[in-house]
């Protein structure tokens, strides 16, 4: 899901539709109605959405197999774009999972599960793959559980070091990376072991920043499948991802996606796979679950209530 950047009633979600194809649908009305749009996905699932801070009228949607296309008149017409993106994995169909923006006109990362990270800096036109450099993660005193596939990319985001330095901060399974020069080289973030989230806590599933300091980033993670449907949280790194702090209390799944408005920089709203929903309204220092709960939950978006 994507509220347009120019008009808060204007929501976008990717939906299965009557004869359980996937479908994008657009809603005027703060998500009360919504009506179809003819994309030509032939059969994929549409698992991300994004419109250019830059130009509204630019919308790109990511499938699987991955796959993008491209709208340049608010969704009107859409075309399928050369991301080059393999279509299968070694845990099957791969997914374009993540689409974020940058400041500058024109640059857009794609993160595909497993593929890597894709980067345009013509609106999609041409594309640069990168991987990150994998690693390893700490399972318990004596157990490591090394990354063997750096292109397993769960979300991305644009995000900036404390040194003002532009960033492209990701989301792996085995937790944050980091880098400031395309993929050439990567800071890896180990997650605190205390408090009340524990060593198994470092499968990051979704990352976000700040909407007003970009300094602020936030990840949220989980245990590793399957155990992914027991556990999850929410940590905040106050200096772009070198230190971190659990903001969240410990749920009862992997925390599967956030979102954010630029008219309302303190609040954000955070989504567990297993349907939990989290409230921020003090810029991301603490975060309270809602009393209602869902069944399984992909996606949200948070949009100011206007007449």
């Amino acid at each position: 899901m994507v509220v347009a950047p120019d008009d808060p009633r204007v929501v976008w979600a990717a939906i299965e539709g009557e004869e359980h194809e996937d479908v994008i649908a657009r809603s005027t009305d703060l998500g009360d109605t919504y009506q179809r749009v003819k994309v030509p996905v032939n059969g994929r699932q549409v698992w991300s959405l994004a419109i250019s801070p830059h130009d509204p009228k630019l919308i790109f949607a990511g499938t699987r197999p991955a796959g993008l296309i491209r709208s340049t008149d608010g969704g009107e017409t859409w075309s399928e774009m050369p991301i080059g993106a393999a279509k299968v994995c070694s845990a099957g169909k791969t997914r374009l999972l993540s689409l974020t923006f940058t400041d500058v006109p024109g640059e857009l990362y794609a993160g595909i599960e497993i593929d890597g990270i894709y980067f345009t800096k013509d609106n999609g036109e041409t594309w640069t793959r990168f991987e990150t450099t994998g690693g390893r993660a700490l399972l318990g005193d004596d157990e490591v559980w090394k990354e063997d596939r750096p292109a397993d990319i769960h979300a991305v985001t644009h995000s900036t070091t404390t040194q003002g330095h532009p960033a492209l901060s990701v989301a792996m399974p085995i937790g944050y990376f980091r880098t400031e020069d395309l993929g050439k080289s990567w800071y890896q973030t180990r997650f605190p072991e205390k408090d009340r989230f524990d060593k198994g806590m470092f499968y990051a599933r979704s990352i976000a920043t700040k909407v007003d300091d970009p300094t602020v980033v936030f990840v949220g993670v989980g245990r590793r499948p399957p155990e992914h449907v027991v556990r999850g949280g929410i940590l905040r790194s106050d200096d772009g991802g070198d230190t971190w702090v659990p903001v969240s209390p410990v749920l009862r799944s992997e925390v599967w996606a956030m979102a954010s408005h630029p008219d309302m920089p303190d609040t954000m709203v955070a989504i567990t796979l297993n349907g939990q929903v989290l409230v921020t309204t003090d810029g991301g220092l603490v975060w309270e679950l809602i009393d209602h709960e869902f069944g399984e939950t992909r996606a949200l978006a948070i949009t100011p209530l206007v007449s």
